[in-house]
């Protein structure tokens, strides 16, 4: 892509077109009610995390959420976790209107507000609070929920600065600890173990217990995998197929009642279910008598050894970590948590810097914004390949996020290198119209910005 004229950008206009155009808006209170699962806490947790809803059931619940509390929600929910980030509302009212919308009458949330909040969340998105430390598949998981908030106009684009500011921190904390190249996820272990297996045994026959979440992962690692021999047992095949038909479908879908009267051959089972004590143990055994290698993901775990029957070997949570810290560097457990929370520190001081910024976050909310309506006009470009629509929207949040980290002016070459370099898989066609689209707006905002100064 060739541009032939360069300009600079003046930040000092663009902040000043935003204060004009949000000059009503107010800092609101930052809260967060954040529940880690545990054998206590767990059948609790279960009538409150999304995890096992089908998507239509989840955008209905945190509508119905930010209904009754008149304010922006954020809900994240993982194997192991739920949590509610609410703009405007103080903890106690926050947790108080989750208790009554679940009939429950005490959630034991942890209750955060404000900086606690932002850092709870810097730790949760790290890994620096997972079974696995620093382990990967928590973020990508936090950015798929920004996204679906986003999409579904859970979260304003003013508040989703909040959460850019954790990706951010996110990044210099795994970055400064190494955390990319040694520490894998629980999903990609799994995979990894899954493949040694099945190099021993080819076309094994697998069981998977649950089509939640991390059930349907399994599924789909297996597929991959070239696996089609994969039966599926469920509360409810009927409910749980409609979760995900294109998985299910390639799949035998049957009920535990199905599963313990007449259990098929299995060399593989693997278990996503959840349970305050374990499922199956001495006093209730595996159904399937055959030997297997049995893999729980549970946690609290669902199976327990006594459980098992002769020729069964398991691998659960105890495993995974154990695995886990034996990839790369040992680390020293105690260590890395007291440096976390310096660096957390260093980082929130400048976090803390910018939100409290009035004129920053307008500039902040302002540029997502735009960027965020151009990126729906671009998936109807000519010529635009359907591969490429899912990028747009994510690249246009990217785009913001450069422009937003701009402390100085800069040049419209330095906007242009960077879209040239991203290795999103955007034609160099759509590149040139993106480019030519941002050079326009923010040309359009600096113009706007003069004359506002002369009125």
């Amino acid at each position: 892509m060739v541009y032939m004229s360069d300009r600079l950008v003046n930040i000092t206009d663009l902040l000043g077109i935003a204060r004009e155009q949000n000059k009503e808006h107010k800092k609101e209170t930052i809260s967060l009610v954040a529940l880690k699962f545990n054998s206590e806490n767990i059948e609790i947790a279960r009538k409150i995390t999304t995890e096992g809803m089908s998507e239509p059931q989840r955008i209905d619940y945190i509508g119905n959420l930010k209904q009754r509390t008149s304010n922006d929600i954020f809900e994240f929910s993982t194997c192991n976790r739920v949590l509610y980030v609410g703009f405007g509302i103080e903890p106690n009212t926050l947790s108080g209107h989750i208790q009554k919308y679940h009939g429950v009458e005490e959630i034991p949330f942890s209750l955060y507000s404000g900086v606690s909040a932002w850092r709870h969340l810097v730790k949760i998105c790290s890994g620096l609070d997972s079974f696995i430390l620093g382990e990967l598949q928590v973020m990508s998981q936090f950015r798929k929920s920004i996204n679906f908030h986003r999409d579904n106009n859970f979260i304003s684009l003013y508040n989703s600065s909040f959460f850019e500011h954790i990706i951010s921190a996110n990044r210099n904390i795994r970055k400064k600890f190494g955390f990319n190249q040694t520490t894998e996820s629980m999903l990609s272990l799994a995979t990894s173990s899954l493949k040694d297996i099945l190099g021993e045994k080819k076309g094994a026959k697998t069981t998977v217990l649950g089509f939640g979440d991390m059930g349907i992962k399994a599924v789909e690692t297996l597929l991959d995998l070239d696996q089609d021999e994969i039966t599926v047992v469920s509360r409810n095949p009927q409910i749980s197929r409609t979760r995900n038909l294109q998985l299910s479908s390639r799949c035998q879908m049957i009920s535990y009642d199905e599963w313990e009267q007449e259990p098929p051959c299995a060399d593989i089972v693997i278990s996503t279910i959840r349970n305050s004590t374990p499922t199956y143990n001495s006093q209730n055994y595996l159904p399937t008598k055959t030997p297997a290698i049995v893999m729980d993901f549970s946690w609290p775990p669902s199976i327990d050894k006594s459980g098992l029957n002769d020729g069964q070997s398991l691998l659960g949570m105890e495993h995974w970590i154990q695995v886990a810290r034996n990839l790369g560097e040992e680390w020293n457990y105690e260590s890395t948590i007291k440096r976390s929370e310096s660096m957390i520190s260093e980082i929130q001081d400048k976090y803390m810097l910018e939100s409290t910024d009035k004129h920053q976050a307008e500039f902040r909310s302002m540029i997502y914004s735009n960027l965020e309506k151009l990126s729906q006009e671009w998936e109807f470009l000519p010529n635009i390949e359907p591969h490429e629509k899912r990028h747009l929207r994510p690249f246009a949040r990217e785009i913001a996020t450069w422009i937003c980290h701009k402390e100085k002016n800069f040049y419209i070459s330095e906007l242009l290198g960077f879209i040239e370099n991203s290795s999103r898989e955007i034609s160099d066609d759509t590149r040139r119209n993106i480019f030519q689209d941002v050079d326009l707006q923010l040309t359009t905002l600096n113009k706007m910005n003069s004359i506002l100064g002369e009125a």
